[in-house]
């Protein structure tokens, strides 16, 4: 083993031409891999002892934008592409994703409503969360801001099992008008109340990312024979903002000072009204939509044009190319109704590692 990487960063040098010494990391992807010393910026020997991980196996640190190779006539020839052009390091997904939505400076909030629901805030300063083990501190591109947040391992997961194995019906139904299934049950749950009339769901079916437990499962909570299709996808959607405004109270009480202004949403769970009514309600933040769909690639090529000198700066470029398109605002009285839900739902996480203690066996 000459080098520790991941497969993005193994295409770039594939592409480049580069030996395994020359192996690197972007200062995004690197705050991944564990080792990190966030305040010093460059691998932490004290991490690296305790692991037995020889540094000289970890690739070296480079800036999103720096150009690392290029494209070597082998590889140009397979893409019908000249060779020479200049390959910079680039970003990890989640940090392209944060600022090719905007997020240039402290206090916005990102949704990344896709397979994982991921939630982060731009915060200008760490302060590491050591009490409750939730909230991960991730480099931004801007050099000045971090990302701070948590992901559902496959939160929009859980509305592609509901559709498939849940809503059969609603799925054949959608199929024989030639629209999609989502958009039936989406109106659906739009006729049900705030809170699913008592119904609670917990969204880790494939164990709880942050903190780490692998042993929680999902669990459905206070349903009876009133309750429909409808109060069931409701609920999922709930849940997954329910875990976002605990992720956000966490944060919080760590960064008193930061003011939070909105809620940016990317990612083809934005497509539902009713969802991002529902996420705006229980944060009590503007939900704002943007004018953009591909956020990665936006920064990319942002950081990309700075790196070969075609753009003088990214951040400004950005911020001209993604605007607000649309801002939902928060129901102050559902806000308040789903207070309760949020705490009750808190309290449910809390006690069913214990709940589950040996549920594991039961599979064996």
């Amino acid at each position: 083993i000459c080098k520790f990487t991941v497969p993005a960063v193994y295409v770039a040098g594939k592409f480049a031409g580069l030996k395994g010494e020359e192996a690197f990391y972007d200062y995004t992807y690197v705050t991944f891999t564990g080792l990190f010393d966030v305040h010093k910026m460059r691998y932490s020997e004290e991490l690296a002892e305790t692991f037995k991980l020889p540094l000289d196996m970890m690739p070296r640190i480079v800036k999103p934008w720096e150009v690392v190779g290029e494209l070597t006539s082998d590889e140009a020839s397979k893409m019908g592409l000249v060779k020479g052009i200049p390959i910079v390091a680039g970003a990890g997904d989640g940090m392209a994703c944060t600022f090719g939505a905007g997020l240039t400076q402290p206090g916005l909030c990102l949704d990344i409503a896709g397979t994982a629901s991921a939630f982060y805030v731009s915060v200008d300063k760490v302060v590491p969360d050591t009490r409750y083990k939730t909230l991960l501190y991730l480099k931004s591109i801007v050099p000045e801001l971090w990302c701070v947040g948590a992901y559902i391992n496959g939160g929009g997961l859980c509305l592609r099992w509901f559709r498939d194995e849940v809503a059969t019906e609603e799925k054949r139904k959608a199929q024989e008008l030639g629209i999609d299934p989502y958009k039936i049950l989406d109106e659906q749950a739009s006729r049900v109340s705030p809170g699913s009339e008592g119904v609670v769901f917990v969204p880790h079916l494939g164990g709880r990312a942050y903190p780490y437990n692998p042993r929680i499962r999902g669990v459905w909570v206070g349903f009876t024979w009133k309750h429909t299709i409808g109060h069931l996808f409701r609920s999922i959607l709930e849940a997954i903002a329910f875990e976002y405004n605990h992720y956000l109270k966490i944060l919080r009480e760590l960064l008193k000072e930061v003011r939070i202004d909105e809620v940016r949403g990317i990612g083809g769970g934005n497509k539902s009204e009713v969802w991002n009514q529902i996420k705006a309600d229980i944060l009590g933040i503007p939900y704002v939509l943007l004018n953009r769909e591909e956020y990665a690639v936006t920064a990319l090529a942002a950081i990309g044009g700075y790196g070969v000198g075609v753009i003088k700066d990214y951040v400004k470029a950005i911020n001209e190319w993604v605007k607000p398109v649309r801002k939902i605002q928060p129901n102050p009285e559902v806000n308040e109704k789903y207070k309760r839900y949020s705490d009750f739902y808190e309290k449910l996480i809390s006690r069913l590692d214990f709940i589950l203690e040996g549920h594991e066996l039961l599979t064996e």
